[in-house]
């Protein structure tokens, strides 16, 4: 066979027309064969997401990361080849297909920007334009955050990257962004991959996995699936975030990136330093060129800052005042190791074997100085009365870590293509032997107060803030060690079969994976020091210093290494909690089966998705049973069996080669988290009436009825506008309730544990726009703006009893905002790229304070931040760039009912970020 491609103008389009009435009216009945090709820039650089498709056929083909399309067993005969790539002139070639393999080399790309004479594949830009294509040609409703071809993202770490989507909040620990939320539903709701195996999450009570333990660097680009196809494993409402981790191949030459930077923060005035590298290269092997890719990536970074806290607790009486308010400052260190190795071997353009491993630490040390107000009697601002105020420390290491391997291979074989992959995952968290409160206290009969609102400020007599009045009450220690790992294997096979009337690919798999997650807690409450000879027991003998807090008076700080030294003088043995060190531990083993079946139907504008997927899940929950009636402990296990169908039908139609109608039916599965279906029983009596405290393996998983709506116009350049219409129906809603008073617990007077409700409703609509400005001739020609808002409600209902009578009340499902907004505005040229970006969120129901009263619901305010990046291109893979976060110096609030009722304050400064990137680019 021999290929022919020819340049895009009339004259050749007429000729392509001519030659492509003979070819077909003459062509000899050949045998079928394959076609195969990459899709770059005129720099060679590699363009994923790029749309191939042969109209005759109607086939289409997105490439992949490393730019490659494939179309298996085409009929003989002659066929228009277009490519299509926003930023990109369009590009059409003949494709003359005969009986042999066609590899059709690099299609090169031309840029469709007059001003700029190659795609852009750096800076804002760049990682714009990745992103969309791979947006506009997905089948369902899929949102990307993508690095440049530099390797770097807008953002300096994951969550902050996907906090600028439509759709996407996040939740800040210390204000960083840790877990993501994706239409309002929060974290545990979502699902989390990594090279498609789900990643375990550390932390004890849990299944989300928090995405600042992973450092940016490591990763090619996050996918945020909203519709859920049959060929995706359950557990998300929401959505799956996709993590997707640098394979060499995926570069068109060997790359090495080199990266340092210094931060500093203005809450402690210390320097933060970072370093990170990535390396790819692609080898021979075995006689075959360029088959072997070898990728490493590592990253190392130590971030000191701090935060300063005022916060009640929801203690209010809101008729007669607060009862209780704690002021807290913390130092905190955090170090981020990460490290991958990704290999690949592709013997031949249909063979494919792969390993992507993945290593990430999170060791945070904090120290919060606190100093906590017991009122006498409840108070407003302005008043002041006895109280008791205790000076208190916690100090903690904990470290947390998530690996994860992957290891497969792809095959194509005619229009076959079948995919064996095996998958691991571990997280853990262990902090070790540490202070979890170390108390001095002191007495006051009068003078004890606060003003303000928002931010309550201590008002007391001199003595509260000199260390000689506290005495040292109890010391409470612990250590707590969590683990989950995840085990999966899968198969896939799929078949395209070329039609007359379209293309239709079958697909059918298989997996099986198992997860098992531990906890195990140990306490010890070391206090009576008098009784054990201990004289040092002012806090004048721990003081160290003053606490540099902000926000009000605290007075000295409290040496932690006093405290180690001090019980470490004692034999814990002696001081163990044993109920506390053994209620809390339990254990919870998964295996999960499924099998799916799915058909893909393609004809002119058209693209159909539709199948079934089904899970089955045996668990086995394993904890303790305390009676502290009978001071008995008992072994508590329970085993359960459910299967889920999951059905999905998702749709797009193509009203133009720049606009796209989309619609999708699918369902979706999350189970309880694993502190909810912990079955721990606690069983207590407190003046002659029963209490019990437990977990809830009865609990049935969270599903959902999801349904999507949208229309999404793109840009010929660079841009799309956007709407998406949203609603999803979610059964067995999962809450914290008190059963005291029915069914079994109808003698108790509180019994506190988890239930499924009833249904709940979450409905909304996205609105996107992403504008590249062209067609001025001018400096304005350099800007991108990018703008999103997410309108987003919900409903559920809680019940209670009271005197018998079975009460509810409506609320807004956790962790949803009413509002998510997105505005950033760059200014990029070759040397200097500039981007302004706020995120704002609306109020959001944080938890449930009290069942029976709203006026106890704890909401978290409106939040909006700023954030500056500036870069500035010294030479040719030499750039400097300069990052403020946090510019407006915006701090966290939450508050119990309504505003003027602080349930917490908490500020962090300002963080600046100076940094230099190398790299061979």
């Amino acid at each position: 066979m021999k290929l022919t491609y020819l340049k895009n103008n009339p004259r050749t389009m007429l000729a392509c027309a001519v030659s492509l009435a003979f070819a077909t009216l003459a062509a000899p009945a050949l045998a079928d064969a394959d076609v195969q090709g990459r899709i770059t820039d005129n720099r060679s650089n590699l363009l994923s997401g790029a749309q191939v498709s042969i109209p005759e056929l109607k086939l289409r083909r997105t490439t992949a990361a490393d730019g490659r399309f494939h179309f298996g067993q085409l009929p003989s005969g002659t066929y228009t080849l277009l490519v299509n790539y926003l930023g990109a002139i369009p590009e059409t070639r003949v494709l003359v297909v005969a009986d042999t393999e066609q590899r059709l080399g690099d299609i090169k790309l031309l840029s469709a920007s007059e001003a700029v004479e190659h795609i852009e594949v750096v800076g804002q830009s760049g990682a714009v334009s990745k992103a969309l294509n791979r947006q506009r040609n997905a089948g369902g409703i899929v949102t990307v955050a993508s690095t440049d071809e530099m390797g770097q993202f807008p953002d300096s770490n994951v969550s902050e990257a996907l906090q600028r989507l439509a759709g996407l909040s996040v939740e800040r620990d210390q204000g960083e962004g840790r877990f993501v939320r994706v239409r309002g539903l929060a974290p545990d709701y979502n699902a989390v991959t990594y090279n498609g195996t789900q990643l375990a999450a550390p932390e004890a009570g849990r299944r989300a996995v928090a995405l600042d333990v992973i450092p940016s660097d490591l990763l090619e680009s996050v996918e945020v699936n909203k519709t859920l196809t049959p060929d995706m494993p359950a557990g998300s409402l929401g959505g799956t975030v996709e993590i997707k981790s640098l394979s060499a191949f995926d570069r068109s030459n060997d790359f090495y990136s080199f990266t340092a930077e210094a931060g500093y923060n203005e809450q402690q005035s210390k320097t933060s330093p970072k370093v990170s590298g990535v390396f790819s290269k692609i080898l021979d092997a075995a006689g075959e060129t360029d088959s072997v890719g070898i990728a490493i990536a590592a990253s190392y970074a130590e971030r000191k800052f701090g935060s300063e806290n005022v916060e009640t607790g929801g203690s209010w009486d809101f008729d007669e005042g607060l009862e209780e308010f704690e002021l807290r400052d913390y130092v905190i260190s955090r170090e981020r190791l990460g490290l991958a190795l990704n290999l690949d071997y592709r013997p031949g353009n249909n063979n494919e074997y792969y390993l992507r491993s993945l290593y990430s630490r999170f060791s945070d040390s904090e120290t919060r100085q606190g100093m906590v107000v017991e009122l006498a009697d409840a108070q407003f601002a302005g008043n002041s009365g006895g109280a008791e105020l205790i000076r208190s420390l916690k100090q903690r290491e904990e470290t947390q870590s998530i690996s994860a391997v992957v290891i497969g291979t792809k095959q194509i074989s005619a229009n076959w293509e079948w995919l064996l992959e095996a998958g691991a995952s571990q997280a853990d968290e262990d902090t070790p032997f540490n202070i979890a409160a170390a108390d001095f206290e002191q007495e006051f009969d009068d003078g004890v107060g606060f003003s303000g609102s928002n931010i309550l400020r201590l008002t007391a007599p001199a003595e509260a803030f000199v260390a000689n009045g506290y005495a040292l009450k109890e010391v409470e220690m612990g250590d707590t060690y969590a683990k989950e790992t995840e085990r999966n294997i899968k198969f896939d096979l799929s078949r395209e079969i070329i039609q007359r009337h379209g293309s239709l690919l079958l697909k059918g798999g298989a997996k099986f994976s198992q997860r098992e997650k531990s906890a195990e807690e140990d306490v010890w409450l070391f206090e009576d020091f008098e009784d054990l000879g201990i004289n040092a027991l002012s806090l004048a003998d721990y003081a160290a210093g003053n606490v540099d807090y902000s926000l009000s008076t605290m007075g000295p700080a409290i040496n932690s290494g006093s405290i180690y030294q001090l019980v470490s003088s004692l034999n814990r043995d002696d001081f163990i909690d044993e109920v506390e060190s053994q209620i809390n531990d339990y254990q919870v083993d998964e295996d999960i089966s499924a099998a799916y079946f799915m058909a893909q139907w393609e004809r002119d504008n058209w693209q159909l998705i539709t199948g079934v997927r089904y899970e089955h899940e045996k668990r086995e929950a394993t904890g303790s049973r305390y009676d502290a009636i009978d001071e008995v402990f008992s072994a508590n296990r329970v085993n359960s069996s459910e299967g889920y169908w999951l059905p999905a039908v998702v749709g797009r139609y193509n009203l133009s080669e720049q606009s796209i109608v989309r619609a999708a039916f699918s369902t979706g599965l999350v189970r309880p988290n694993f502190e909810q279906l912990s079955p721990a029983f606690l069983l207590e009596e407190d003046d002659d009436e029963l209490e019990a405290a437990f977990g809830n393996p009865d609990l049935k998983a969270l599903t959902s009825n999801n349904f999507d709506l949208g229309i999404e116009h793109y840009a010929d350049k660079l841009g799309v506008l956007s709407a998406m219409l949203f609603y999803k129906q979610i059964d067995n809603f999962i809450y914290e309730a008190d059963l005291a008073g029915r069914g079994a617990y109808s003698n108790f007077a509180k019994a506190e544990t988890y239930i499924n409700g009833g249904k709940a409703d979450l409905y909304g609509l996205e609105l996107n726009a992403v504008h590249k400005v062209s067609g001025f001739g001018n400096w304005l020609d350099n800007l991108l703006l990018s703008a999103n808002l997410t309108l987003t409600d919900s409903a559920a209902d809680i019940e209670w009893f009271d005197d018998g009578a079975l009460l509810s009340r409506e609320v807004a499902l956790p962790s949803q905002s009413d509002k998510t907004a997105n505005l950033s505005l760059g200014y990029e040229t070759d040397v200097i790229s500039l981007r302004m970006a706020a995120n704002y969120k609306s109020k959001y129901l944080a938890e449930v304070g009290d069942v029976t009263d709203a006026a106890y619901d704890v909401y978290s305010d409106d939040h909006m931040q700023l954030d500056f990046t500036g870069k500035w291109t010294i030479r040719r893979g030499m750039q400097l760039y300069f990052n403020v976060i946090n510019l407006n110096d915006e701090p966290y609030y939450a508050y119990t009912g309504r505003k003027p009722y602080n349930f917490q304050y908490e500020q962090y400064g300002r963080t600046f970020v100076l940094g230099v990137q190398i790299t061979n680019w």
